[in-house]
């Protein structure tokens, strides 16, 4: 399946189990003239047993990793900006033909206007690759089509303007995304990929007690690839009515339920009109135990013979701190993609499981292992397979 394609809502909530990121490095900063200068470095060693995704021929694989990273940051009474650097370079011992280093920068600012009004500004350039997978979907190839990972480049830029709080009686928050993106290599292939998509949101929140707030969002989004055949060209309208909530302390959450519809202007394709949702609740029976659980549905991008992939995706997750220095992860994934339009008809499920632990050696230094475990199943026949991955990292910083 495609690597990044696992949506957003679950990705950011549980899928870094055990990563570099997930380390509690505290990393301690440089003075740059009036900025502060902070590298991170992450060191990751391990080994899994089916790199490909292979449904009978596995290829198992030791694999190294590593992330350097720096931010350069000013603050002032007002604006916070920065620019942050970062690459991953990642080899596979037994298959050095899917090598790859990925690299980001990223431009930010944060201006506060006045006690009401925030305007906060994004600006990225990516390097990054989709790896390749014999389940061979979304945006993956297989080992047959392609003899390394596919690259692409992306552009992003974002702008999001708040007027109110999150403790006002009301608050209105704005946004826009402007994304490029397109591929480097094997163009006979990628080239339909490339696209343009923009995207524009609006959402505004009304306080009703001291700790709830109800939502009404609206977001739009205009899809345009590149290849004038193309017939993928769309639009996607999303409106969500919802809830913000601290019940306690101990719980809080936001859940977000609306309707979506995504119109093509190729009339081959088949336009989408259903419900979506967008679930997230956290619950800490202790200061160093969090429960989190999130839930999704909507549309995505097929980037193939399907016209849209339907998803509905749940996660959990368990956070707890043993002690001042030992803490663990344990999370569950599953994800549904139904494959619209597909003259298959294909329908994939995906199940992750994932435990870390990580030891703080230092405020500076940490260590962590992660063990994770996927199965895949689809109904399309000899695509599915079973991964695991283990990893040793070391985060370490000033």
């Amino acid at each position: 399946m495609d690597k990044i394609h696992v949506k957003l809502l679950l990705v950011t909530a549980l899928v870094a189990t055990g990563s570099p990121q997930a380390l509690a490095v505290e990393p301690a900063s440089v003075d740059v003239g009036n900025l502060e200068l902070t590298p991170v470095l992450s060191v990751s060693t391990g080994y899994t047993d089916n790199l490909f995704d292979d449904n009978s021929n596995e290829k198992s694989t030791w694999i190294t990793k590593v992330r350097p990273s720096v931010t350069l940051q000013g603050v002032s009474e007002k604006l916070t900006a920065g620019i942050k650097l970062s690459a991953d370079k990642v080899s596979y011992h037994s298959s050095s033909s899917d090598d790859y280093i990925d690299k980001s920068a990223t431009a930010y600012a944060d201006l506060e206007l006045d006690s009401r009004k925030k305007l906060e500004l994004l600006a990225e350039y990516l390097k990054r690759h989709d790896a390749r997978s014999d389940s061979g979907s979304g945006s993956s190839f297989t080992t047959d089509q392609t003899s390394k990972p596919t690259r692409y480049t992306s552009t992003n830029l974002g702008v999001r303007f708040s007027y109110g709080t999150t403790q006002s009686t009301g608050q209105i928050v704005l946004g826009g995304r402007f994304s490029d993106k397109e591929y480097d290599n094997f163009r006979s292939l990628t080239r339909s990929k490339d696209r343009i998509a923009k995207e524009a949101t609006a959402a505004f929140y009304y306080r009703v007690t001291p700790k709830t707030r109800i939502l009404v969002e609206g977001r739009y989004t205009d899809y345009d690839y590149q290849l004038s055949s193309s017939t993928l060209d769309s639009v996607s309208k999303k409106a969500f009515v919802g809830v913000e909530w601290e019940a306690s302390a101990k719980t809080t959450g936001t859940a977000k339920f609306g309707y979506a519809n995504k119109n093509f202007d190729s009339n081959t394709r088949d336009d989408f009109s259903g419900n979506n949702w967008e679930v997230g609740l956290s619950w800490s029976p202790r200061t160093y135990s969090i429960f989190d659980l999130t839930s999704m549905h909507s549309t995505e991008e097929s980037n193939g013979d399907a016209d849209y992939i339907e998803e509905t995706g749940f996660s959990l997750g368990w956070d707890h701190e043993w002690s001042e220095r030992v803490s663990s992860l344990v999370s569950y994934t599953m994800l549904n993609e139904e494959y619209a339009g597909d003259p298959d008809g294909r329908e994939d499920d995906t199940n992750t499981l994932r435990v870390g632990m990580d030891y703080d050696l230092r405020r500076w230094l940490s260590v962590g292992v992660s063990v994770s475990r996927a199965d895949f199943n689809s109904n399309i026949n000899n695509l599915d397979y079973t991964s695991n991955e283990i990893l040793l990292t070391v985060q370490g910083s000033l």
